[in-house]
């Protein structure tokens, strides 16, 4: 075996469990985004502490993956310097391909959790703010939509738009 190919074993390997662990994460934080919106800051706390646990174990997988990708890199010219790593692997190639779909859905996972907690941030200053939300609240809709099934579901949406002050 190749030291690039034991390299890229060794990554997907972490990326495989970063993105285990980056799920949990997100799952974490949809539960902090129900909890506030039923009031249950008890729980949220608990939640914010259990996520803290998994963030802190997430930064062992970041340095190792950053360790493991410097060192693809130190095995490649040096005209690839400043690429990412989906720049360089070879989605044609088993290995490199399975590589590159472990690291998009990381990069998927990143924003994911990015967006989710500016909608925890943004949903706690709403509350800390204007009170816990009510039936009410003018940052509550709620509309009657049409399934693949054809049936009729009702979809509850929350304006998360800081209003202007």
């Amino acid at each position: 075996m190749t030291k690039w190919s034991k390299l890229q074993e060794e990554l997907q390997i972490t990326l495989s469990k970063e993105i285990t662990l980056r799920q949990e994460i997100l799952g974490n934080m949809n539960q902090q985004e129900y909890v506030l919106l039923i009031g249950d800051t008890e729980l949220k706390e608990e939640l914010s502490i259990e996520c803290n646990k998994l963030v802190h174990q997430l930064k062992e997988f970041t340095k190792k993956r950053g360790l493991l990708t410097r060192k693809l890199f130190e095995l490649l010219p040096t005209n690839v310097k400043g690429c990412a790593l989906d720049e360089i692997l070879d989605p044609l190639i088993d290995s490199e391909g399975e590589t590159l779909l472990l690291y998009q859905q990381l990069k998927e996972l990143i924003e994911k959790i990015h967006g989710q907690h500016l909608r925890n941030k943004t949903l706690h200053e709403m509350i800390c703010k204007e009170g816990p939300l009510q039936v009410n609240n003018p940052a509550l809709h709620s509309e009657t939509i049409n399934t693949k099934q054809g049936k009729k579901s009702p979809l509850i949406t929350i304006d998360y738009n800081r209003p202007n002050d």
